[in-house]
C-alpha cells in the first residue's frame, strides 16, 4: 500500500477550506483517514462521508484532512491538534480515527494510548465523532486493540463525543477478516471503508448533527 501514501496525501493537501457558505469537515487520524488501501482516494471513508454530507445537507462540503499515514496517537497530540487549533475557521464536523498503529508499533501500548487519547479528546470540539480501535485477529494485538478501544470509549463519554464502534464491527466479521482488508492484510479495502463510513454516518444521524435541508 506504500504506493497510495504520497498520491493520497497530495490529494488532501490540495484542498482548501472552500470559502463562505460551505460545510467544513475536518478529519484527523492515520492512513485510514487518508484512504490508504482503497482502490481510489474517493473510496476511503472520509471521502464517502463528505459525499454523504453534501447530498444530505445540499451544501458544498470542504474537507480539511489533517491525518497522516503512519500516525500514532502521540502524533495526533504533537502535530495534528496544533494544526486543528490554528485553523482559520470553526469546523462543522470533526472525525477521528487513531490507534491501529499504536497496536503494532514498538514503544506503544494501551497505557501510552490511554494517556494520549485523553489529551486528544479533551482538545477536540465537543460532539466530535471518535472511532475506537479496529480489531486485530492475532491474539496479542487483539487484546491490545480491545484495551485501547475501552480507553477511547471512556474518554469519548467523558468529553461528550460520539463513539464510532469500529472495534465491534471489525471483530464481528471474525474469520472473514481477510475479505475486508487490502492486499497488505492491514489496511481496509473498499468494502471495509464503506462499512466504516456507515458506522460514522449512523452516529452522525443519531446525534442530529447532520444538517439536512
Amino acid at each position: 500500500m506504500a504506493r497510495h501514501v504520497e498520491p493520497y496525501r497530495a490529494h488532501w493537501a490540495g484542498l482548501s477550506d472552500g470559502g463562505d457558505g460551505v460545510l467544513r469537515y475536518v478529519a484527523l487520524g492515520d492512513s485510514a483517514a487518508q484512504g490508504v488501501g482503497a482502490s481510489s482516494v474517493e473510496r476511503g471513508y472520509v471521502a464517502l462521508l463528505a459525499e454523504r454530507l453534501a447530498a444530505e445537507s445540499g451544501r458544498r462540503v470542504s474537507v480539511t484532512n489533517l491525518s497522516v499515514s503512519g500516525a500514532t496517537s502521540d502524533d495526533v497530540v504533537n502535530d495534528q491538534l496544533p494544526r486543528l487549533a490554528h485553523l482559520p475557521f470553526t469546523p462543522d464536523i470533526v472525525t477521528l480515527d487513531i490507534g491501529g498503529n499504536d497496536v503494532v508499533f514498538p514503544g506503544h501500548n494501551p497505557k501510552t494510548y490511554a494517556a494520549s487519547i485523553a489529551v486528544i479528546l479533551e482538545a477536540l470540539p465537543s460532539g466530535s465523532f471518535v472511532a475506537d480501535v479496529p480489531w486485530f485477529s492475532l491474539p496479542f494485538w487483539g487484546r491490545q486493540s480491545r484495551l485501547m478501544s475501552e480507553a477511547a470509549a471512556r474518554e469519548a463519554e467523558r468529553h461528550g463525543h460520539h463513539l464510532v464502534e469500529l472495534h465491534r464491527i471489525t471483530r464481528e466479521v471474525g474469520l472473514r477478516y481477510h475479505l475486508y482488508t487490502a492486499s497488505d492484510l492491514f489496511h481496509p479495502n473498499d468494502v471495509a471503508y464503506e462499512g466504516w463510513a456507515d458506522a460514522f454516518w449512523q452516529q452522525m444521524v443519531v446525534s442530529g448533527r447532520v444538517p439536512v435541508t
